[in-house]
């Protein structure tokens, strides 16, 4: 039987156990159930009969395709036309699996920092090119395509996975203690952090992807990539967004200003100087390691902008891979920072990110139906994530506000 049946029928046998445990429970304290306890109950069991049905479904298929083959060698005395072998878990799920079926990517331990590292060392590959992965590195892949879709993630963001969706309470630093000279058998002064909490919670994005049936049936297209780039990137711009997001509301400490009108009528030593005055607002412990971030347009703005002896401030990387610079110090592109040169403007930040904490709950999930399409012959997959994102030191980061003067 394939692992799809086996996977259907272990949460068969689980819902099973479930609702034993419920009509155990009423037996126990001799009395009858609730009516919540009765519903859950009815409900695991009709689920449970739902996955059987499915699962023999699969089983019965399997046998007639075998059925299929034997009467296939009977005849021509050869074997049946076999799909290549180098194609992976994830291609095979998409090509062979029912409607309703899914794909189980559960988190693997590391891997949102392990695909961070291996972009920032150029060293992402291809799905196309990882023939035979199995969940563990169809999972990591993929968030290899995430994390090239979002450069706040490149920035230094520090990515968490949790099991469930629930609220997660984190410390916040407003203030940090400080140490004072104390003299000999003199009382130390108090000097207490300002710490807060911050709820972090989670919210579920997902999005649907269709496949011509005739693809699916084609084994020399590559249906792993391409689901693999799809859910990979699509999963990274949303996740991404809500770390811009939460990084605006997060960070709200001004470390320079420049006057709107200046840096309009000369990207040169104006908006030079601000960046500097940037740069060294921020606290000398949270330079190492540092990134710029700003919107697209404001990248070019700062392309033009030279400092006083006429160089440009914009460091091309001669490394191929390795991200452009800016007084030695990475810039990367946030979609929905503010994007325009005007008064009140926040249009670069530049500090740790580190401090921004990115949340995914339970990994990404994938589900196939034949159904959703139907009428034109394509096959939908559907992906799904829950993620959130909240800043918890906001002296990590500062940024570069225009004003009227």
């Amino acid at each position: 039987m394939s692992s799809i049946a086996d996977t259907l029928l272990e949460r068969r046998q689980t819902l099973i156990t479930e609702a034993q445990e419920i009509a155990r429970k009423g037996v126990t304290e001799g009395r009858d159930l609730t009516v919540e306890e009765q519903t859950g109950f009815d409900q695991r069991l009709a689920e449970a009969e739902a996955l059987d049905a499915r699962a023999k479904a699969i089983a019965d298929g399997e046998l007639r395709a075998k059925d299929l083959e034997d009467s296939f060698r009977k005849v021509t005395g050869r074997e049946a036309e076999q799909r290549t072998d180098t194609e992976g878990e994830l291609a095979r799920w998409a090509r062979e699996s029912r409607t309703g079926d899914f794909y189980d990517l559960a988190p693997v331990l590391g891997a949102e920092r392990r695909a961070l590292m291996a972009v920032r060392a150029g060293e992402a590959r291809a799905m196309s090119a990882s023939a035979g992965l199995g969940k563990d590195g169809v999972y990591g892949t993929l968030w290899e395509y995430a994390v090239q879709a979002s450069e706040i993630l490149q920035a230094g963001a520090d990515v968490m996975n949790t099991s469930d969706g629930n609220t997660l309470p984190l410390p916040v630093v407003t203030a940090h203690a400080t140490g004072a000279t104390a003299a000999a058998n003199a009382p130390i002064t108090a000097s207490d952090a300002g710490l807060t909490t911050v709820d972090l919670s989670v919210t579920k994005d997902a999005y649907i992807t269709l496949v011509p049936s005739e693809l699916l049936q084609d084994a020399t297209f590559d249906l792993e990539g391409y689901l693999a780039r799809a859910a990979g990137r699509e999963l990274g711009l949303r996740v991404s967004a809500r770390a811009e997001a939460a990084a605006i509301a997060g960070f709200t400490a001004s470390g320079a200003t420049a006057a709107t009108g200046s840096v309009l009528a000369a990207t040169g030593s104006v908006l030079s100087d601000a960046l500097i005055d940037l740069f060294h607002s921020v606290n000398p412990v949270y330079r190492t390691g540092s990134a710029w971030v700003a919107a697209d347009p404001i990248h070019g703005l700062i392309r033009k902008t030279k400092d006083g002896s006429g160089q440009y401030v914009w460091e091309r990387s001669l490394v191929p891979g390795n991200p452009i610079t800016i007084d030695n110090k990475p810039i990367y592109v946030a979609t929905s920072f503010d994007s325009t040169v005007a008064n009140n403007k926040k249009i670069v930040y530049f500090g740790d990110w580190s401090a921004l904490k990115v949340r995914i709950a339970g990994g990404l999930r994938f589900e196939r139906s034949n159904d959703y399409a139907f009428g034109n012959d394509q096959v939908a997959f559907r992906a799904v994530v829950r993620s959130g994102a909240v800043v918890v030191d906001p002296n990590a980061v500062k940024f570069l506000q225009l004003t009227a003067s």
